[in-house]
């Protein structure tokens, strides 16, 4: 009984003591006079200089709270004069009783007007890195953790700011709540962000909460909302936007993200979707899945400042939607199960892009789309196209592999159906092969190269053509309607140069055709024989219509094509009034046509008048001139009278003969 009262006795003079301490450094103790004393200490221990102003204050029961004033604090060596940070007034309070029993139960932290100023140097070291004053001196060994537990009541900081470079975040309000081992953290952050100079503030906002546990290195967030305004450059107003997150675990000790939802919006874009993680540190990769809900691309863009473009059919750009799944790992982004749906066209394939060599690798799949609707209205005006162009900016860097397949486009009035392309560019070389459509009532064969590796790019063409209505394309491809029919076209190309009319100037190779049941249209080579008869027998033309087409049922050419020159030497057209063969040249920069032809008549047709009908069997010399918009036709006046004196003399022998024969006949008849 005793030894408990001696044992009560001391414990109360020890509490006693303590009272008196506390009391008389509360009373005697100004830590104002210990300014300099402090200063010195965080300028040996950091190599930063401390200020400090502001008034300091000290309670010591039952917290142990210290309060300042205006403070700063300067930056490492080599970043200037101006300090790290400043702040206003700033207070931290600790219990003291519980200490007694090792556990750190910390009132709230406040700061006001904290001014944050983070900078690099040139080599990438941040102001934020080095907190030693001799960086050389090796760090001491890993302590084993303390068994003290943190009870923190809340921080504090208002009316603050915090500076990266020009991205600056000003008015910075922070509320945290209670923080405590295993306790879900209440988190509360507002703040205007700046991104440049002169910039327009956005407004940002975030709340979540956070369960800490730094002992196994597991950070929990609930609840996470992050929302403010941006107003892109032109944009009528600002858009909203905004993140959801229901719930995250990050495990730095496994490296690993659990499978986690979000959501985000801005304007009128919605995004949904999932994310989950391995690896975080050693190599991160991470998987998922999104879902870009279906918006009208036309209001989006003018949300975002942007004007629509002028199409010719106004209810384009209506409609699209995204989904699929993601993966990124080893700096490879890949996006696969992919369907896109724009208006009445949808995407589905894979995609995925290297950053390390900025290389893509596709497989692609358009249903149907018609360019056409996308295209600008057609004008009365003519107005002058612009000039083709190789794409050799856009190809140069580009790294690509990959196959794209449409099931039919529209363009231009073309159809084409079941067209797949192989497309490999890379190293400054991009070739498009195979490939394949259905076109014109035909089949299409390809391949397409360009060498961009020499100063003027060549470009490559070995393309076939079967079974094609050659009149569409024709039109499409050459703006030209002087052929049509139906067959082959192979063509055989090179060219140097980036514009059309480089390209054109350089053009070597061969094209052949066989066509069959067609014409050459703007020209009647019939009318202008029949013209040429009448001028020779000095009448007057029959009614003889211009029908401005030369039918055939075959024609068979090829030409060699020089700089821009076509010159065919095997030229052959027949049908069963005429039969044409002949060479010459079609000059494809200027369009000027130069050909000899020899024109067979085979018979004359049911509507020729008598003079014309006496050419039958003649062979009649015919040349060709003019250009492929404008084609001259001109008989050889001389060569039809020599074909006509010539038929005349063979028409006297045969008659002579004739003459001869009867008179024979009636001798030996007698």
């Amino acid at each position: 009984m005793r030894a408990l009262k001696i044992a009560g006795f001391a414990i109360g003079g020890l509490v006693a003591l303590l009272a008196l301490t506390l009391l008389g450094v509360w009373l005697f103790v100004d830590p104002n006079n210990y300014k300099d004393r402090i200063a010195a200490g965080v300028k040996q221990s950091t190599g930063r200089s401390l200020s400090l102003p502001g008034e300091l204050k000290l309670s010591v029961f039952p917290w142990i709270k210290v309060q300042t004033g205006e403070a700063s604090l300067g930056n490492p060596a080599g970043f200037g004069d101006e300090p790290f940070l400043t702040l206003k007034h700033a207070s931290l309070s600790v219990k003291l009783l519980p200490l007694l029993k090792k556990q750190l139960e910390v009132g709230r932290i406040e700061i006001d007007g904290l001014d944050l100023r983070l900078k690099q140097n040139t080599g990438g070291k941040g102001n934020w890195e080095d907190w030693s004053a001799t960086p050389e001196t090796a760090l001491p060994a890993k302590q084993t953790a303390s068994s003290a537990s943190l009870d923190l009541a809340g921080i504090n900081i208002s009316n603050s700011r915090i500076g990266f470079e020009n991205l600056v975040a000003d008015q910075v309000s922070v509320e945290v709540g209670r923080v405590a081992s295993g306790a879900a953290i209440p988190v509360d952050v507002k703040m205007q962000l700046v991104t440049a100079p002169g910039a327009k503030p956005l407004p940002l906002m975030a709340k979540f909460k956070l369960t800490l546990d730094l002992d196994r290195q597991r950070y929990q967030l609930a609840e996470l909302t992050l929302n403010g305004t941006v107003q892109p450059s032109g944009a009528p107003k600002a858009l909203e936007w905004k993140l959801g997150m229901p719930a995250a675990d990050l495990d730095l000790a496994a490296q690993t993200l659990a499978d986690t939802s979000f959501t985000a919006q801005v304007g009128a874009a919605a995004l949904a979707g999932s994310i989950a993680g391995s690896k975080l540190i050693d190599a991160p990769a991470l998987t998922g899945r999104f879902e870009l809900k279906e918006l009208a691309p036309r209001a989006l863009m003018q949300q975002f400042g942007i004007a629509p473009p002028v199409t010719r059919d106004t209810s384009v750009l209506a409609k699209f939607a995204a989904q699929g799944s993601y993966v990124w790992q080893n700096n490879v982004a890949r996006l696969g199960d992919l369907k896109l749906r724009l208006d009445d066209s949808a995407l589905t394939g894979r995609f995925a892009y290297d950053t390390g060599n900025s290389g893509m690798d596709f497989a692609l799949s358009l249903d149907s789309i018609n360019l056409d609707r996308y295209q600008p209205p057609p004008t009365d005006s003519k107005v002058a196209s612009a000039p083709i162009e190789l794409p050799v900016d856009f190809l140069k860097p580009l790294r690509a592999k990959g196959m794209f397949n449409v099931g039919e486009i529209r363009i231009g009035g073309a159809r084409l159906t079941q067209l797949s392309a192989g497309i490999d560019v890379q190293n400054a070389v991009a070739h498009f092969a195979p490939l394949k459509a259905q076109l014109y009532g035909g089949q299409y064969n390809g391949n397409i190269g360009i060498d961009m590796r020499p100063a003027l790019p060549r470009l490559t063409m070995d393309e076939h053509m079967s079974g094609i209505d050659i009149a569409k394309f024709m039109k499409e491809y050459a703006d030209s309607e002087r052929l049509s029919g139906k067959g082959s076209l192979d063509v055989r190309l090179a060219a140097s140069g980036r514009s059309g009319d480089a390209l054109l100037r350089t053009l070597n190779g061969t094209i052949s055709t066989d066509l069959a049941n067609g014409a050459v249209e703007g020209m009647d080579l019939w009318y202008a024989i029949a013209q040429a008869q009448s001028l020779l027998q000095k009448r007057q033309l029959a009614s003889v219509s211009n029908t401005k087409r030369t039918a055939f049922d075959t024609f068979k050419a090829s030409a060699e094509v020089v700089n821009g020159v076509a010159t065919t030497k095997d030229l052959a057209i027949g049908s069963q009034l005429l039969r044409i063969a002949g060479s010459g040249s079609t000059n494809l920069i200027t369009q000027a046509l130069d050909y000899a032809v020899t024109a067979t008549v085979l018979k004359a047709p049911p509507t020729a008048d008598e003079g014309t009908a006496q050419l039958a069997r003649a062979t009649i010399p015919v040349k060709i001139t003019g250009t492929l918009a404008d084609p001259k036709i001109r008989p050889d006046l001389n060569g039809m009278a020599k074909e006509r004196v010539k038929q005349e003399v063979e028409k006297k022998k045969d008659e002579l003969k004739d003459k001869i024969k009867g008179k024979l006949k009636g001798l030996l008849g007698r």
